[in-house]
């Protein structure tokens, strides 16, 4: 392997081991805390995760010191995307909005994508897997927290809505829900590679998918049932694609008779009820977020060039709300510059793992980056700005998954 080699170029950086352990514990720690969007200060968006993620930059600077080339080959082309979006809102603040809402904004999207993927990436396999499964034991635990609320103490307006649906530590039902869906597909991923029995999955997966049905999310439900099928379709494997489908048929076959029995209330109500009728109006907030849409296409005509500016589409909206899809928003505040840079950011991302799955060692891995990658496109259609950590991490964990495919053996799917 040549030292210009894309993968020597992804290759972890050696370091001591006592340091490499503390390191890897504030990293850990990041990502566990990194969905607990509650625990954060009062005066800015920084959060605990936040702290645990400079502390072990700290680390690392004082032990083997940052990675230049966290994205290998691709770091160039994603520093430049980043800078791209970043750039676009910064002008569009400095020349018709705010500079100062400006340069707030553009400094959280630096942080999520320029500082965490420094830590988060350029880690053997090993340590990619065990944050992985660090991920998924942070959002059990969420969920079995919300879950706890619900059952003892229901009316905690911290962590239920009005309505009754679970927003728990994340502060957001859908945003809840998509990360039990990511969660999810992570967990199903490390069956399938073997790094988990099928007893231990199931206690995972137990907390996470009545955690979701508690959120009464379309959004989470129906991420989740495209994160199972995208992983079980790209795995190429007939066995896997059965037993999954036949799991699937059972399962709708029970709810579909039963499932008024034992479903949650708010589930009934929100995502049964308008799968069951067909009318999206019984799924919540849909025709207020088209308007905002709607809104959004008008606007956007006038802001390919120059954005408003970071923050200020709420204040021109007839609704006083941003528009619920990050990539009208960044048109709107951002312009075509900072569309194009966060749009080639996804694209980077998936090229990341096409290059693991046409892998042979790689496969599973691309797939899982893939599969991850198009979810948290998806979640974009439906949320605002886009740089809270709790998508940040996962984000970076897929892309991590691929650049160290190829360093050891993968095992056969289960």
């Amino acid at each position: 392997m040549t030292p210009l080699s894309p993968a020597a170029a992804a290759l972890p950086l050696p370091r001591p081991v006592a340091a490499g352990r503390a390191e890897l514990m504030l990293v850990a720690a990041a990502v566990f805390v990194s969905p607990m969007n509650y625990l954060r200060a009062s005066f800015a968006y920084v959060t605990l995760g936040d702290l645990f993620t400079v502390l072990a930059l700290g680390a690392m600077m004082l032990g083997h010191g940052l990675p230049l080339r966290p994205f290998g080959v691709l770091t160039r082309a994603w520093y430049g995307c980043v800078l791209m979006l970043a750039g676009g809102l910064v002008l569009g603040s400095a020349l018709r909005g705010d500079l100062v809402s400006g340069l707030i904004v553009a400094s959280q999207y630096l942080f999520s994508l320029l500082v965490l993927p420094m830590v988060l990436m350029q880690r053997p396999r090993t340590e990619v897997l065990l944050l992985i499964k660090v991920f998924v034991l942070g959002m059990v635990f969420v969920m079995a927290h919300g879950i706890w609320v619900i059952e003892f103490d229901p009316g905690d307006a911290r962590f239920v809505t009005p309505s009754g649906r679970l927003a728990s530590l994340v502060e957001r039902e859908n945003a809840a829900a998509s990360l039990a869906a990511l969660a999810i597909t992570f967990a199903l991923w490390l069956y399938f590679i073997r790094e988990l029995g099928i007893v231990l999955l199931l206690c995972l997966l137990a907390p996470l998918g009545y955690g979701l049905l508690l959120t009464g999310s379309n959004t989470g439900f129906f991420l989740t049932a495209i994160g199972v099928v995208a992983l079980v379709a790209l795995s190429g494997s007939g066995r896997i694609m059965l037993g999954t489908l036949a799991m699937l048929a059972g399962l709708a076959f029970v709810v579909l008779g039963w499932g008024e029995l034992f479903l949650p209330d708010i589930f009934l109500k929100r995502v049964f009820g308008a799968l069951s009728t067909g009318n999206m109006d019984e799924a919540g907030t849909f025709s207020d977020r088209m308007f905002l849409i709607r809104e959004a296409y008008d606007l956007t005509r006038h802001t390919i060039i120059v954005g408003l500016g970071a923050d200020q589409y709420r204040l021109i909206s007839a609704h006083g709300a941003p528009v619920h899809n990050t990539f009208l928003l960044l048109l709107a505040e951002g312009g075509l510059l900072s569309l194009t840079g966060h749009v080639g950011l996804i694209i980077l991302g998936l090229m990341m793992g096409w290059a693991a799955m046409v892998s042979r060692r790689g496969r599973w891995f691309g797939v899982l980056t893939v599969t991850i990658v198009v979810l948290l496109a998806l979640v974009q259609n439906g949320l605002a700005h886009f740089y809270a950590r709790f998508w940040a991490v996962p984000w970076c964990l897929a892309l991590a998954a691929s650049l160290q495919a190829d360093a050891e053996p993968v095992p056969p799917a289960a």
